[in-house]
């Protein structure tokens, strides 16, 4: 395993980094109305035609598609980062898309690793393109997360949270962004969110960037690899808009990047004390104040296992 190391800054503003550094995530404004106008006319425009549910345009196998998203995303958000940000290398943006379904909700995950993170941050800014509300999949967060313990993270790989899911649905914590404002989140905080029950979808731009010496890295684990390892592949910049897998086959063994062999990983589990002294006791929640959104997160509590990547 690895330590934490001391986060290269990468926040303009000192006070935004260390917000960032304590909570995992800040809060800052964005875009403006003429470039929320214009990225969802882009979205309506090019978004592929049987997109149901959540879906991210790293999911389409029209790779103009996926390029095409993430040129004209970071195109419009080149102003806003330079404001915001200094010393990084942006990497990819995206679209995030949840259709109107009871089926679009996002369970408890990480993002998958994306760098060294003994050595660096991997950092998204997520954006919605309309205001969240508790009806259209609002994001929630669980502040503090990203420090819990250090982390390989992926669709193959075992979640060290995951006899804790049920309760962390409570835990998290609500964003309730306009549309325009983004949250910038460490990419190893625990978040979910309840699905889209409005009659509109809610359509968020993500970019991921980090800081600009970081080495891109993934991690791959299977049960017949060695007991308590996983396997590094170091991937290059264009890693996020060429990698076929993240819609598809995401368990698999990745098919690009080179292999850096296999590194110990032990996968010590969250337990609920270790939960509670963190965040404190929960109160007794009855069947009749249970959300029905959390009920149906309850229940598919092995949350996103499509993929890792996005919220």
């Amino acid at each position: 395993m690895f330590e934490f190391p001391n986060m290269l800054p990468v926040f303009r503003d000192a006070h935004l980094q260390a917000q960032f550094e304590q909570t995992g995530y800040v809060v800052i404004p964005f875009y403006d109305e003429k470039q929320i106008s214009h990225l969802n006319q882009f979205y309506r425009q090019y978004h592929p035609v049987d997109e149901e549910g959540f879906y991210a345009s790293t999911y389409s196998r029209n790779k103009a598609y996926r390029a095409g998203a993430d040129q004209e995303i970071r195109r419009v958000a080149a102003a806003a980062i330079e404001k915001n940000f200094q010393d990084i290398r942006v990497v990819a943006g995206s679209f995030i898309v949840k259709s109107p379904s009871p089926n679009s909700a996002m369970g408890v995950h990480q993002d998958m690793t994306l760098v060294d993170e003994s050595q660096f941050t991997g950092i998204n800014i997520w954006c919605p393109l309309v205001d969240l509300t508790p009806h259209n999949g609002v994001l929630k967060v669980l502040p503090g997360s990203h420090r819990i313990r250090p982390t390989y993270r992926g669709a193959s790989i075992p979640d060290f949270y995951r006899k804790v899911r049920s309760e962390i649905l409570r835990y998290g914590q609500p964003i309730y962004l306009k549309a325009g404002q983004a949250i910038v989140f460490d990419q190893s905080i625990i978040h979910f969110s309840p699905p889209n029950l409005s009659a509109e979808s809610r359509i968020v731009t993500n970019i991921f960037f980090t800081h600009q010496d970081a080495r891109f890295q993934i991690a791959y684990y299977h049960e017949d690899m060695a007991e308590k390892a996983v396997e590094l592949f170091a991937q290059n910049d264009r890693f996020i808009v060429d990698f076929d897998q993240f819609g598809h086959d995401i368990k698999q063994r990745p098919t690009l990047g080179e292999s850096l062999g296999e590194v110990p990983y032990d996968f010590p589990e969250l337990t609920l004390q270790q939960l509670e002294e963190r965040y404190g006791k929960l109160p007794q929640l009855t069947p009749d104040r249970q959300p029905s959104w959390w009920r149906r997160l309850v229940q598919a509590v092995a949350g996103s296992t499509k993929n890792q990547d996005h919220e």
